[in-house]
């Protein structure tokens, strides 16, 4: 019952997508983009959000779960935040034990990666679930690129979220990329509001009155929050009205200091 009302939520035809039933949790991934869109410990509150409205298309994103912005970041190129989340990846490895499950996804340069981002790469990512959800991505190119692990996170009032270990400094995409400077140690988002943080901590916390997710970086230089607020999601054709109550995005990311020709960039996630 529960496999139907997730595929007719989402319109997701079998052959695109696959589930996951282990004794310490539940995950849906997509194929395409290697992309986990659900993950809920047994017990336990999901950790994802992903817009309802939402409808798998081959080759468009995905709104929810973990979509790997792969090889920019942003609207440097087209598509947006690169082509990493809209192709198939193929599964090189699954290992299953009492501890959780391994899945290792790559990606290799081709005909269509090439007529996008003309260098030859070979990516790898590495996804590890169990209590929690780890993600490495690998890189091998012949370029530097940029890289977020864009993570839309589940909460039940984003009036009531804070935010902390972002450290004081970002850029603020809603005024161009303008570099800022806050005193507020910690984060209430009260509006729409897109930042890259430059020099975040290692650990970031979304603290809600009943539940604490953290966020772990690692070979990171950056970390993105957006929430696009009432005003933003009703330019989304995905997003409910009040959607933007339910979510906010707190992405590891290579951006002011790009991924290195071999480079990787690492995120874990915990419930605390």
């Amino acid at each position: 019952m529960w496999r139907v009302s997730i595929n007719a939520q989402y319109l997701i035809s079998n052959d695109l997508f696959f589930e996951i039933h282990h004794p310490l949790f539940d995950a849906i991934l997509l194929k395409q983009g290697a992309q986990l869109i659900h993950f809920q410990p047994k017990g336990g509150e999901p950790f994802f959000w992903s817009a309802k409205r939402s409808t798998f298309q081959k080759g468009k994103a995905f709104r929810g779960g973990i979509p790997l912005c792969w090889p920019w970041f942003g609207k440097i190129g087209t598509p947006a935040h690169g082509f990493a989340r809209i192709v198939e990846w193929e599964m090189a490895q699954y290992v299953e034990n009492e501890e959780g499950v391994q899945l290792i996804f790559e990606l290799r340069d081709n005909a269509f990666t090439r007529s996008l981002w003309d260098y030859a790469f070979n990516a790898r990512l590495e996804m590890n679930l169990g209590h929690d959800v780890e993600l490495c991505l690998h890189v091998n190119a012949e370029k530097e690129s940029t890289a977020a692990l864009h993570t839309y996170l589940t909460c039940q009032n984003i009036h009531d979220v804070t935010v902390m270990g972002l450290g004081s400094a970002y850029n603020d995409a809603l005024q161009g990329g303008v570099a800022c400077e806050t005193k507020e140690p910690v984060l209430h988002v009260t509006h729409s509001i897109d930042r890259v943080y430059t020099m975040p901590e290692a650990t970031t916390l979304l603290c809600e009155k009943d539940r604490i997710l953290s966020i772990t970086h690692k070979n990171h230089s950056d970390v993105v929050v957006w929430n696009p607020w009432r005003e933003g999601e009703s330019s989304f054709a995905d997003m409910n009205e009040n959607d933007y109550t339910q979510m906010l995005c707190i992405e590891s990311a290579r951006i002011s200091k790009p991924l290195a020709c071999e480079d990787r960039l690492h995120v874990k996630i915990a419930s605390l």
